[in-house]
């Protein structure tokens, strides 16, 4: 009997073990991008080097020209959190841009950003908490991002009353977005979403990554990861999802996904499409994986937006 239960103490130690180390590998802060999705990614993003280096260069251009503004601003939580701000003359609004999971604006935002600038509205693209210059030690999947959202539209209202707002983001920053619009009120003066390849819930994504990159049986382990991230980072996967967030919400939503995307899959957005009862449209690119929609057919991706907009 004490062998038993040695071997079982053994066995629920090296599980503890595991979900801990799988905990830390996904939600804690690092510059290392050693998870296979990030991999995946990063090796996908190869084709469009010179369209990433463009959106780069146009960037850069503003900061020689005394163009861009550092932005800080505090979470709830007491971090404090960065954005990049660029007015042209005669802005007609803010869009306010969030990227995606343990990427950073150069890759996800850059490249598309100056389409908003030519059509005339202001940028403000931010950093994610535990990203480039925002300060924080975990990710968490757009629990507290969604927070960190509401606080920069706040932000933008009281420091430019009145300004109609567009909030777009990729990815992870798309559900961050979208899971902050149940705490939105008509004064903050959001007048339309655009949402590219975002999860519904980040129980079900990281669910989803365990099996298609770990191959593991996710079920196993995704409780007591989730413990783990309630104990240390303070934050439930289970928290909030986009579907529950939207139920009241009647601003205008365009959902983008690429039909190939193996890392949110594509029925994320076409569920959220479906469920939303406000006005909404959903615009699919065909052969295209994770967050490469504007990469793969920059015409379309702003074309929907600009006949978004305007309708």
């Amino acid at each position: 009997m004490k062998i038993i239960a040695i071997v079982l103490i053994i066995l629920i130690l090296l599980y503890l073990l595991l979900t801990y180390f799988m905990f830390v590998l996904i939600s804690k802060k690092s510059t290392n991008n050693i998870l296979p999705m990030s991999k995946a990614v990063a090796k996908a993003l190869e084709p469009y080097a010179k369209q990433i280096e463009k959106g780069n260069k146009w960037i850069e251009d503003k900061y020689k020209k005394n163009e861009v503004k550092d932005i800080y601003i505090t979470s709830n939580d007491n971090l404090k959190l960065h954005a990049i701000l660029i007015e042209p003359k005669n802005s007609k609004g803010i869009i306010i841009e969030t990227h995606g999971y343990r990427s950073v604006a150069s890759r996800d935002l850059y490249p598309s950003c100056f389409n908003y600038y030519d059509m005339g509205y202001s940028l403000l693209i931010v950093d994610n908490r535990a990203s480039n210059l925002s300060e924080g030690k975990y990710i968490t999947f757009g629990i507290r991002e969604s927070e960190d959202i509401i606080n920069w539209v706040k932000y933008v209202n009281e420091t430019f009353p009145k300004q109609d707002i567009i909030l777009a983001g990729i990815s992870m920053g798309a559900s961050s977005i979208l899971m902050s619009l149940k705490d939105v009120t008509k004064k903050m003066n959001i007048k339309y979403v655009i949402a590219d390849c975002g999860y519904i819930s980040a129980y079900e994504e990281v669910l989803y990554c365990i099996k298609k990159f770990f191959h593991l049986n996710g079920k196993l382990f995704i409780g007591m990861i989730d413990i783990w991230c309630k104990l240390i980072a303070k934050f439930s996967l289970k928290e909030k999802d986009t579907i529950s967030s939207l139920s009241n919400v009647k601003i205008p939503i365009l959902f983008i996904h690429g039909t190939d995307d193996d890392f949110v899959p594509t029925i994320n957005s076409i569920n959220n499409y479906e469920r939303y009862n406000g006005p909404k449209e959903l615009v699919l690119f065909d052969n295209t994986t994770h967050g490469l929609s504007y990469l793969v057919d920059s015409k379309k991706y702003i074309k929907s937006i600009k006949e978004f907009i305007s309708e």
